[in-house]
């Protein structure tokens, strides 16, 4: 037994680390973390937890204890240095209640960004300001010097792009 059954649930492991972390940086450190440790485990205990069904809360199980013991390896290599606070400012993040909603739309627009980042600056500039400023074509146009047509196709290019990127 490899650790394919366990491969194939990364994404699985990856929204509980980023859920249970509410952070997408530490969750994925945290998932790193997480096989790191299956590695290191008797491969007959991760077959038979395997075979029972009992990989997915074994897995959460290491998660949570390496994100909130802070006698964990994780937790002092990565979370005790993240604030001044003793406690790596956890007992904040726990005491907000975790909005879904919040967080899908959070990396969406991360995703969103991303893509926009890598876009020329005459493009990536003219699509900020078009949409920060709120601005009609021809006001952007008048303000700015350049062409309505050039903004236009530019925001239309900004957009196509995203769309056939996004995934």
């Amino acid at each position: 037994m490899s650790l394919k059954r366990y491969l194939d649930k990364y994404s699985y492991y990856r929204l509980n680390a980023i859920k249970m972390s509410k952070s997408v940086e530490i969750g994925e450190e945290l998932v790193q973390e997480l096989f790191l440790i299956l590695m290191e485990k008797d491969k007959k205990l991760l077959k038979r937890l395997a075979d029972e069904n009992k990989a997915e809360g074994y897995c959460l199980k290491i998660m949570k204890t390496q994100l909130y013991s802070k006698n964990s390896d994780f937790y002092k290599k990565e979370m005790s240095w993240r604030n001044n606070k003793a406690d790596g400012g956890l007992s904040e993040k726990i005491e907000e209640p975790f909005n879904e909603i919040d967080f899908i739309n959070k990396i969406e627009i991360e995703k969103i960004d991303l893509l926009i980042k890598r876009l020329p600056y005459f493009e990536r500039e003219v699509f900020r300001v078009y949409y920060s400023e709120g601005l009609s074509l021809n006001r952007f146009a008048k303000k700015s010097g350049i062409s309505r047509k050039t903004i236009y196709n530019t925001i239309n290019k900004v957009k196509s792009y995203i769309k056939e990127n996004y995934k």
